[in-house]
């Protein structure tokens, strides 16, 4: 598993709609919150992607892409994607899970099973944080946004002052 402060592995995977994402193209640009899951709907992969989906406006306004990693191809990504609306998480095809284990993402019961684990890449490319647990699919969000807020906060602006500052 990667450890904080390493430089996360770069990536190119497609989505459901065969557009390519490349990790590194946000680079010095903005934090990434990278998730590994199981698989294409099931039962926990489905509850961590609609609340990975309900959080979707706190990752934005704090400047982050989200994006979730499995196995599975375009068609149970399209399927998945129907099942839990989600719109605003952008889901990638790792074939032949290349990403999973460039990234050293363990297996989980005895290796049975492909291991949960949510990553929080900063604007410079390094691990800031990260979440592995199985059995809470639904706190996988909540630990992201914590670590983004310790790690990359960023100062919004109040647009009900004026430049007087009142």
């Amino acid at each position: 598993m990667l450890k904080v402060g390493e430089v996360a592995p770069d990536f190119e995977l497609l989505t459901s709609k065969g557009t390519t994402v490349k990790l590194s193209s946000f680079k010095g640009k903005k934090p990434v919150v990278v998730f590994f899951y199981p698989a294409d709907n099931s039962p926990g992969c489905t509850k961590q992607v609609i609340a990975f989906e309900k959080k979707s406006p706190d990752f934005k306004s704090k400047g982050a892409e989200v994006f979730g990693v499995s196995s599975q191809g375009k068609a149970e990504k399209e399927k998945f994607i129907k099942t839990t609306s989600a719109s605003s998480t952008t889901l990638l095809i790792d074939d032949g899970e290349k990403v999973r284990k460039a990234w050293d993402v363990p297996r989980a019961l005895f290796g049975a099973f492909p291991g949960r684990v949510t990553y929080v890449i900063g604007r410079d490319g390094t691990v800031k944080g990260l979440y592995d647990d199985l059995a809470n699919a639904e706190l996988h969000p909540v630990k992201a946004l914590d670590i983004l807020e310790k790690t990359e906060a960023v100062a919004v602006p109040d647009k009900k002052k004026n430049i007087f500052g009142f």
